[in-house]
Formats: C-alpha cells, structure tokens, sequence
C-alpha cells in the first residue's frame, strides 16, 4: 500500500490488513496483536514524516507465508529513536498472564500518553494526537519481532553509519503458531 503522511489513512491500512489476515485465518486475538502493532507503527511513520516536513508516501508491504506474518513500513523521516526497549520478563509475563498484565500494560500507555499531546495531520488538517511516544514498547510488546532499519543514499543498514538517514524501516513478524 502506498499512503499519505496523514492519520487518515491508518483506517484504510487497517481495513486492507483486517481483511488480508482474517483471509488467511489469522484468530481475532492474533490479529488483535497485530492491528495494534501495525497502527503504532504507521502512526511512528507519519509523525517521522511531519517532524521533517516530508509529504512523500509511507509504503506499507506485507506477506503471510503459512503462519508467519511479516510487516515492513518504510517512511522518509530522520528514523526512530529506542524509546528504551521492553525488558524481557516484561513481554514474558504479558505473554504468560495476559488478562492481568495486559490491562496494567494498557493503563501504563495510556497514562503517559495523556500527558503528551502532539500534531499530525488527519484529512489534512492538524490535529491533536494523544498517542505520542511509547509506540515501539507497544509494537514490541506485540510482535515476535521488531527490526528497525535506516534508508539513505541508496543504502540500508541496521546502524546508519557514515551515511545520511533519509528514512526508516520497520519490520514487524508475528508467528500466529507461537500464540495457540
């Protein structure tokens, strides 16, 4: 898919993505995990956009292969920042006692989130957002695996090192058969 750099387009991407995995016979739980994730991670890639002043187009590509779902956002912003990874025992437990720790979870976002509103544009015009920052624990807490890489200068690499970031990408993968 190829989208503007605009909050709007986060219901059409997550209309295409429900479809495609409810298709492939993905549960609601895991696409739950997944819609969330993925609306975190476009969410990033628009506000990397506007926080460059870039109008270029987010390009959002998936694939299922089995149970494997792969997500890849690719945004012309200056990258993303650690926002200071998950600690391990954090994702097992969300992982072991859901139903406690996942409305803790929640409740942790959502208190810093309202302390931080900022601007994006939906429909084209500013809007305050609320959901600002925590967006990778959130995406890591999700998904089996988050990889951040940095486009530049017809290069991609994990640690853009001598050369000037024009962009990030973000890969996201969920193994439905890890989550039974």
């Amino acid at each position: 898919m190829f989208l503007p750099p605009d909050m709007s387009s986060v219901r059409h991407f997550r209309t295409e993505l429900k479809r495609t995995l409810e298709d492939n016979g993905f549960s609601a739980d895991n696409i739950m995990h997944i819609e969330l994730a993925a609306d975190e991670a476009l969410t990033n890639a628009v506000s990397a956009n506007v926080s460059c002043h870039c109008d270029e187009t987010i390009i959002c590509r998936w694939r299922i292969d089995s149970s494997k779902f792969t997500l890849y956002i690719l945004d012309y912003g200056s990258g993303l920042s650690e926002e200071g990874s998950l600690p391990d025992t954090d994702k097992d437990l969300l992982r072991s006692n859901q139903s406690q720790c996942f409305s803790t979870f929640l409740d942790h976002i959502k208190n810093h989130q309202s302390k931080k509103p900022d601007t994006l544009p939906y429909n084209g015009s500013g809007q305050k957002h609320k959901n600002m920052g925590k967006g990778l624990k959130i995406i890591n807490a999700m998904m089996d695996s988050v990889k951040v890489m940095f486009h530049g200068e017809g290069m991609v690499d994990e640690a853009p090192a001598g050369f000037k970031v024009m962009g990030s990408i973000i890969a996201l993968e969920y193994d439905r058969s890890k989550h039974l």
